[in-house]
Formats: C-alpha cells, sequence, structure tokens
C-alpha cells in the first residue's frame, strides 16, 4: 500500500448523485487522490474505490508515512507540511458510510431499516487533570505561553486580544487564585446531568528538571487526591490516566502509572489519554495494550479542533507489524478548550458557533466522540467557565433532539 502514497496528503472532490447529496458536504466527498483512478478526467463516484479512500483516512495512513519519514509530530499539526487540511474539517469517514449504506439499499431495493437503525451520536465529556494547585512549574509554562500568544496576536494586529492575554500571563504568573474546583466541576456536571471521565496523572519517580516542568506536581496517593477519587467516582463518573509525559513509548512507565492509580481508586483503571497528546503512530498504541490500558483518546491535534482521522469512530487501528487491529479501541476527541481560547482566541459568538458546529456534525453522522476540559481552567485565572457551560448546553442539546 505505501508505495501507492505520496505526501503530503491530497484531497480530491467526489459529486456525489442526487439521491446522495446529504451525505456529503454541498453535495460531496472529499477522498485522498490514491482513491481515484488517475486514468479518468472527470472523478466518479462510481469509479472510486470508497473503501480504501476510508481505511487511509480514518488509519491516517498518509501521516504514518510522514512519521516514518520525519519522525513523530506528536499531535501539532503545522508539522504537517502542504497537508490538505480539509480533511480535519468534516467526519468524511463516516459520512462515506453513510453514503455506502444508502447506495446498497438502493441498488438492491431494500427499506431502509434493513441494517437495523443506525447508531446514537454520542459526544462525552473528558478532564485531564493537569494541575489541582499554581505551583512553580505551571506559572513558568503558562505565563510563557501567554507571552508568546501575546506577541503573535500583536503580529496579527489583534492588539484587545493580546492585551487580554497579556493580563491573562500576568494573573497566573503573580496571582493566587485557588485551582481546586472540583466541587465546582461536580455540580455543573450534575446540573447537565453529564458523566465524565476524569484523567488523573499517577507517578512517583523522582522528578528531574523535564518531569518537574512538564509534568502535573501532586501525587496520586495524598489522601486528598485518594478521597477526591472517591468522590468523583460515587458521583457516577469514570476514572482514568494521564500518563507522564515521557510515557508515549514506554509501556513499563505506563503500566507502573496504571497500578499507581489502581492501587489509590481501589479497582481497575482501563482507559487513558497521553499528556500533551504526546503520541506516536508506530509506538504508543502498541506500549499502552502491553500495559493493560484497553481504551485511549489521545488522538486529536493540540493546535486545532477538528477530526484528525477524518471520522468520529471507536474502533480498535490497524498494527502493521502484526498485520491485525490493536488491542487498544480508540475514541478520537474532538475538541477541548485551549483551541477556542488560546488557539483561536475567539470571542463568545465565534466559541459557540464552533462548539455547536462540531457537535452538530457529529450527531449528523451518528458519531461518537470525546470532548476535553481541564479543570483549572474554571479558575478566575482562566476565565473559561463559560466556554464549559456552552460545551455542556450543546451535549444535552444533541441528547434531547
Amino acid at each position: 500500500m505505501e508505495c501507492r502514497l505520496q505526501i503530503p496528503l491530497n484531497l480530491v472532490s467526489i459529486e456525489l448523485p442526487k439521491w446522495a447529496e446529504d451525505c456529503g458536504v454541498n453535495g460531496a466527498i472529499l477522498v485522498p487522490r490514491e482513491s481515484v483512478s488517475k486514468s479518468l478526467k472527470i472523478s466518479d463516484w462510481r469509479e472510486t474505490d470508497w473503501w480504501l479512500a476510508a481505511f487511509l483516512m480514518m488509519e491516517c495512513w498518509h501521516e504514518r508515512i510522514w512519521e516514518r519519514d520525519f519522525g513523530e509530530i506528536h499531535s501539532y499539526s503545522f508539522k504537517l507540511k502542504g497537508w490538505d487540511t480539509r480533511a480535519w474539517d468534516y467526519a468524511w469517514v463516516n459520512r462515506i458510510g453513510l453514503f455506502l449504506r444508502k447506495w446498497f439499499l438502493r441498488e438492491n431495493n431494500l427499506k431502509d431499516d434493513f441494517f437495523g437503525e443506525l447508531p446514537q451520536p454520542k459526544i462525552s465529556v473528558s478532564h485531564d487533570v493537569d494541575a489541582v494547585s499554581k505551583t512553580l512549574p505551571i506559572r513558568i509554562k503558562q505565563g510563557a505561553f501567554n507571552l508568546f500568544n501575546a506577541m503573535l496576536l500583536v503580529r496579527k494586529g489583534k492588539f484587545s486580544a493580546s492585551l487580554r492575554t497579556l493580563a491573562k500571563a500576568r494573573r497566573i504568573l503573580l496571582g493566587f487564585d485557588d485551582w481546586w474546583l472540583f466541587e465546582k466541576l461536580l455540580k455543573l456536571e450534575k446540573e447537565f446531568d453529564v458523566k465524565a471521565v476524569y484523567n488523573f496523572y499517577a507517578d512517583e519517580r523522582p522528578k528531574n528538571l523535564r518531569r518537574w516542568l512538564m509534568d502535573p506536581s501532586y501525587e496520586i496517593s495524598s489522601h486528598r487526591i485518594k478521597a477526591l477519587l472517591l468522590e468523583i467516582k460515587k458521583a457516577g463518573h469514570d476514572i482514568g490516566l494521564h500518563p507522564s509525559f515521557d510515557s508515549w513509548n514506554n509501556a513499563k512507565n505506563l503500566k507502573e502509572q496504571k497500578l499507581l492509580i489502581e492501587n489509590s481508586l481501589g479497582s481497575e483503571v482501563s482507559s487513558c489519554r497521553q499528556h500533551w497528546l504526546r503520541f506516536g503512530w508506530s509506538i504508543t498504541w502498541k506500549a499502552q495494550s502491553v500495559a493493560g490500558i484497553k481504551r485511549d483518546s489521545t488522538l486529536m491535534f493540540n493546535d486545532r479542533f477538528g477530526f484528525r482521522n477524518s471520522s468520529v469512530i471507536s474502533w480498535n487501528p490497524w498494527d502493521p507489524s502484526i498485520e491485525g487491529p490493536h488491542g487498544v479501541k480508540c475514541t478520537n476527541s474532538v475538541l477541548m478548550d485551549s483551541h477556542l481560547y488560546d488557539y483561536k482566541s475567539m470571542d463568545a459568538i465565534e466559541r459557540r458557533k464552533w462548539i455547536n458546529g462540531i457537535i452538530a456534525e457529529c450527531k449528523l453522522v451518528r458519531g461518537e466522540a470525546f470532548a476535553l476540559w481541564h479543570p483549572h481552567t474554571l479558575s478566575e485565572d482562566y476565565g473559561w467557565s463559560d466556554g464549559f457551560r456552552e460545551l455542556l448546553q450543546s451535549i444535552k442539546n444533541l441528547e434531547k433532539n
């Protein structure tokens, strides 16, 4: 397969027949160029290899080849130079599935219920617990990050947004806001009847400089954290692992950290999301599987929201080293708080538009995905509570309709 593929990814628009226009966007579906016959001057839906297109996009095969040739991008889309970014705008794989379903029923003169009912869409809320208090490493990291963002905003001519970001940097560097916000968070989720996944860090190794700076500072075995874990569990939420910064390619570290959180919780923990979305196609899921992790929600870009593998599907990704599926089931994450506030610096109207747009796409294609919100961003230092409420309301509206 790899000899046929060329990077960067390049997409071709396939115009759908009138009876299937609703499966596409503006009556068309985008597919990788390799799934269309080069001999055809005009792309034809009858001559498109839809199964190949779905596989290449869902498994991010072009991105895997990029990693093989140039190294891991982890989760930064800007490192994929020359990429056709339209791949990340919609859940094209789900749309292909809906189109093939409709085509089969039409060709065989079958009723819509032949395959049974389509699955109900599901957007799950998740929290990576990166901080429970404002420590010196956090002040350094987030202060520097916001100062950098403020300079970028100045270069873009967004002076008001730059001043707001500078004020935020000052609050984080010098303020003393309380970041233990779990009572507020649990109350909000109870109000909206949402059950979330809380991913906790668990690593008792001595801190070297990198771990001191990059990893959370709390101890999973402390009495306060252990009591919090039980409170969250009692409220009906799930607990997952948020592995250390250096664990993305290390099964031993993952397994040790999994055991630590299980000891503090008193029950099994089987899901995770990698810290900072550190991820490599060739190793991360393999390491997780060896460590006993069964579910992962790492697949997402750090610097933009959307559909990294053009889909919202829970599936066992393909492992070419064994020519079979990984033991870990992956569910994509499609949106997180910093996408809206840091990377895009949206106002309230834009923020609601994009939240609702992502949720609407998942609903339309009957998809399953995660949305990520960090607990400490409900603090006054960040002031992102309104966005979280908007996310919960959008998910609630999805369940109503």
